[in-house]
């Protein structure tokens, strides 16, 4: 009876252990993890279509700002502040990307020349 306990235990370890190791391995990025989706008709567009950016431009510049997004992960990523500073600034980032704390941090930023 023991032997069969302890069996099953095991394998329910070793079963969750192979779920953990490949749920680490198939974790996307954060940025560009997902397909762009924009609307394609907006409620504006159907009275005023003159005063809205087209699907396509919308797509494009959702593309600028990510890029940008990422541009500025890589600075925040470089720098030499605390892990908890960092974390905030990422935050701030993803859900609010012109708040005082990142822009103040990004111009604070003095960069080395390569010379």
């Amino acid at each position: 009876m023991k032997k069969g306990i302890y069996s099953t235990v095991l394998v329910l370890v070793m079963v969750f252990f192979l779920m953990d190791v490949h749920a680490q391995s198939v974790e996307k990025d954060s940025i560009t993890g997902r397909k762009l989706k924009v609307e394609k008709w907006t409620i504006l567009e159907e009275y005023e279509p003159d005063m809205v950016l087209s699907a396509e431009e919308r797509i494009g510049l959702k593309k600028k700002r990510l890029v940008e997004a990422r541009k500025r992960k890589g600075v925040l990523d470089t720098l030499d502040i605390s892990d908890r500073k960092r974390k905030k600034l990422l935050k701030d980032l993803y859900k609010n990307p012109f708040s005082d704390r990142l822009l103040k941090t990004l111009a604070d930023t003095k960069f080395e020349d390569e010379n």
